[in-house]
């Protein structure tokens, strides 16, 4: 008799211990890594002639993906430059040439100045003023023709520097940027492919900060706070828990996903707990399955 109340005191004291170490685990939630990615697509019409990273290359923010085919937008380059170039010869012809019609217009108004004094005291007859005012008249059209034949150059001028950039941007097009550092994680174009503006080229994700998305009830909402700190355990049995912090808590109640509990549990609503983890080391991976504990 005595033995057997020995055991269940035994039983009754782990189960108390049990109870305890329950009691003071903080919420749990489980859910798999996730990681911020961005899809870098094609903004050219071309070939692909190179694909410089492939998956599972690091690379860096500004890195150039690949080199869309460059030769119809080169041409155009050339021809549009050319054209510049031209252009900026005309604007000096005409700046020369208003300078020759504002030197003649000067001239032709001081004689016509003159032969109108003459005429005034007979000196000078009809035909004499009438020619040089008709000689006025013309150096001051051609003046002013000059000056809107300028202004018409610089005009076509700024439309061509338009144009420039507008195919220099087209070429920069051929070469597509990373925007961010990370990992190319999928790979949608190989080296000869046809691509158009939109055609995804491949996937880069953010892995050396990673992180996972929890459902707790509403119960637990009152043990974790933004910036809080969390233990996010693959559950491996050889990688330890790394330290996340808690970076968003929705402020709207859901009916539990159905890829987290039972078909019961899913009418159970729970709110939404995004955990981030550094992951300097790589140690985890996209899709893993992870324990999160917020102590």
């Amino acid at each position: 008799m005595m033995k057997y109340i020995l055991a269940l005191l035994l039983v009754m004291t782990v189960m108390a211990v049990v109870s305890c170490s329950d009691n003071n685990t903080g919420p749990q939630g489980s859910g798999m890594i996730e990681a911020t990615e961005s899809i870098i697509s094609a903004q050219a019409t071309g070939q692909l002639e190179q694909l410089r990273f492939d998956e599972g290359y690091p690379i860096a923010a500004g890195d150039t993906i690949g080199l869309i085919d460059t030769t119809t937008v080169t041409l155009q380059l050339r021809q549009t430059r050319a054209a510049r170039e031209a252009l900026v010869a005309k604007i000096q012809s005409t700046k020369i040439q208003i300078e020759q019609t504002a030197g003649n217009d000067s001239l032709a108004q001081k004689e016509f100045d003159r032969i109108s004094r003459l005429i005034k005291v007979g000196s000078a007859n009809q035909q004499q003023f009438d020619q040089t005012q008709n000689a006025r008249n013309q150096a001051h059209l051609a003046y002013q023709a000059a000056k809107v034949a300028l202004q018409a150059a610089q005009a076509d001028l700024a439309r061509t520097d338009a144009d420039i950039a507008l195919l220099e941007e087209q070429y920069n097009h051929c070469l597509p940027l990373s925007p961010l550092n990370g990992t190319v994680v999928i790979k949608y174009a190989e080296e000869g492919e046809l691509l158009a503006p939109g055609k995804p080229i491949i996937k880069i994700a953010q892995l050396d900060t990673v992180w996972v998305k929890i459902y707790l009830p509403p119960r637990d909402l009152t043990q974790i706070k933004l910036g809080g700190k969390a233990d996010v355990d693959p559950e491996d049995g050889h990688t330890q828990p790394l330290s996340g912090t808690v970076t968003w808590i929705s402020d709207k109640a859901e009916f539990t996903p159905k890829n987290v509990q039972t078909k019961e549990a899913r009418a159970d609503l729970v709110y939404a707990v995004k955990v981030t983890i550094p992951n300097p080391d790589g140690a985890l991976k996209v899709g893993m399955p992870v324990l999160v504990t917020i102590p």
